[in-house]
């Protein structure tokens, strides 16, 4: 089925995690143009931009998106406007958690888990959306999870940003929907990559065996539910909303 994706300019941040990654390669294989947006270096996302194919390459552009720096950011992303003229689809997939007990998170580690988990996400969503809003079309996608909403102990901070983030999801919805603007929230529960590598470890054993598909998630499978979101031929009259991809964690 044609998801209507080729050509369309991506700007996916977070591209070097695990999920970014897989959400990165779901889009190049709908023939999209990636701006896989960076902090600090570059050599992670060297390393698979060096897997790709010389077709997709050419598809694929890094753009550094530093959330400590959003002024240099505003400035990449404005070449990146220059270049190619709108970005059809913005993925907020870049964020940190730190597990440790809330009286012992230092304050530096409050703010930067609230900057990269909220501050940074909205303040980019800002600056995108004004060029929606220009071309009347647009979709939003952040990548949240179900600890926005479901107990979880030792990421206080880290639960309240993604909690947040979900209502801005929906808040935002209802203010641009009428420029043809769509956007949506995707909510991973714990799947498989290296930032939740601590957090099975310190889950009880049996935790993931009392949902109903009994395992981890993988990251292409939370990268198919953005893809879906993304796709106006499949989510057209879909916005505001909260996609859960947890096997049934949260049930």
């Amino acid at each position: 089925m044609n998801l209507g994706l080729t050509n369309k300019v991506i700007l996916i941040t977070g591209a070097n995690g695990g999920i970014g990654r897989a959400i990165s390669s779901v889009f190049l294989d709908e023939g999209a143009i990636l701006l896989l947006g960076y902090r600090g270096r570059v050599s992670k996302l060297d390393e698979f931009i060096s897997t790709l194919s010389p077709e997709q390459k050419n598809r694929v552009s890094p753009i550094c998106i530093d959330l400590d720096d959003m002024h240099a950011s505003k400035l990449a992303l404005d070449v990146a406007l220059d270049q190619y003229g709108c970005i059809d689809v913005l993925v907020n997939c870049a964020g940190t958690a730190i597990e440790k007990p809330f009286l012992l998170t230092e304050f530096e580690e409050i703010d930067s888990q609230t900057i990269s988990n909220f501050t940074a996400p909205i303040k980019l969503t800002h600056m995108v959306l004004k060029s929606m809003m220009i071309s009347r079309k647009g979709c939003v996608i952040n990548v949240s999870s179900i600890l926005g909403f479901r107990f979880g102990r030792g990421v206080a901070v880290y639960a309240s940003a993604k909690a947040a983030i979900e209502r801005f999801t929906q808040s935002i919805a209802s203010e641009v929907g009428r420029y043809g603007i769509r956007v949506n929230a995707v909510c991973p529960g714990m799947i498989e990559t290296k930032m939740t590598d601590s957090l099975q470890k310190n889950m009880p054993p049996d935790m993931l065996k009392r949902s109903p598909i009994s395992r981890a998630g993988k990251p292409d499978e939370v990268a198919k539910a953005v893809l879906f979101l993304a796709s106006e031929s499949m989510a057209s009259y879909i916005t505001g909303t909260t996609l859960v991809v947890d096997g049934g964690l949260s049930i």
